[in-house]
């Protein structure tokens, strides 16, 4: 605040010594310096981006540009304040001296800063790629000095601090022209397992997005609990894998089941031990309970009167 004081007290001496245009003349040289150099600055950031792009990553690109604008503007400043007359050296001494505290208030965002940097020469991935980093899966969608913000495939935005991708385990699915198709098939135990290799081959053969090289395989992995576990592997361009995957599924599935070669479901083998002797306390057969049922069923009013009239009968015959 005094520094700012003590050049509006100049700025009012400079009024009431010499007339008011020659006084605002430093400070409109200035002006002009900082609108000059800003452009000048977003010029030459443009084109560092440029050239950059033609022989390097988008990546790399984008954190020059943005290195190369800080770093102009900031040159231009300082030589807008020198045409203001003020002493840049003792500036700079109070920056340094703001820029120490700043540091120890803010060490999270000077981390992300200097991780960028490194970011920025280590290139682990660029914009538009897809990466795995930690358990966000995702296309990168912008990289800047304090986080990269990845957009994943239910459309939701993940910000991470740079600080954080240093330490992070990243996987970049974009890097290679090709991927391996992998995919876990199951026969059932019995069966033709030469039969069934070369069913699976042949469906890779005559399949339009897996690769002749290299060469696909079949890999006989486990002998599991309800079956023979098979490792069926291709490879494919990358942007065909999840195409080529489906369709390599379904092909092998309708393949075995026209070879005739089973495809297990989960079973398990359960041995019954008898622990004692067995006794059958009572047996009812199902006829008999049904008899017992009609049996005793309850007699209606009408049956009561029947019988009523019956022993009436009786009584008079006997007598």
């Amino acid at each position: 605040m005094d520094f700012i004081n003590e050049q509006m007290r100049a700025l009012v001496r400079g009024f009431g010594r010499v007339g008011g245009w020659e006084a605002l003349a430093p400070y409109g040289i200035a002006l002009l310096t900082m609108i000059a150099g800003y452009v000048a600055a977003r010029s030459l950031a443009r084109a560092m981006e440029t050239l950059i792009r033609q022989t390097g990553s988008v990546h790399s690109a984008l954190i020059a540009r943005k290195l190369v604008f800080y770093v102009v503007f900031l040159v231009v400043f300082v030589v807008a304040l020198a045409n203001m007359g003020i002493k840049v050296s003792g500036l700079l001494a109070a920056a340094g001296i703001f820029t120490v505290a700043i540091g120890f208030a803010a060490q999270t965002s000077v981390s992300n800063v200097i991780s960028g940097f490194f970011l920025f020469f280590d290139r682990p991935f660029s914009i538009n790629d897809t990466v795995k980093i930690d358990t966000v899966l995702g296309t990168v969608i912008s990289i800047d000095l304090l986080s990269t913000r990845i957009r994943t495939f239910d459309n939701l935005m993940v910000r991470i601090p740079n600080e954080g991708l240093l330490k992070a385990t990243i996987t970049n699915y974009t890097l290679y022209s090709v991927r391996r198709v992998e995919i876990q098939v199951s026969v059932a135990y019995g069966s033709d397992l030469k039969k069934t290799r070369e069913t699976i081959l042949g469906v890779m053969d005559r399949h339009r997005l897996i690769l002749d090289e290299p060469a696909p395989a079949v890999i006989f992995d486990i002998l599991a609990d309800s079956g023979v576990n098979l490792l069926v592997r291709g490879w494919a361009e990358r942007v065909d894998y999840i195409t080529a995957r489906s369709e390599l599924t379904m092909g092998i599935h309708d393949a075995l089941n026209a070879a005739e070669i089973n495809i297990p479901f989960p079973q398990r083998v359960v041995h019954l031990e008898q622990v004692g002797p067995w006794r059958v306390e009572s047996y009812v057969a199902k006829e008999e309970l049904e008899l017992e049922e009609e049996i005793v069923e309850p007699v209606s009013d009408d049956a009561d009167e029947e019988i009523e009239e019956i022993d009436i009968q009786t009584d008079e015959t006997m007598v």
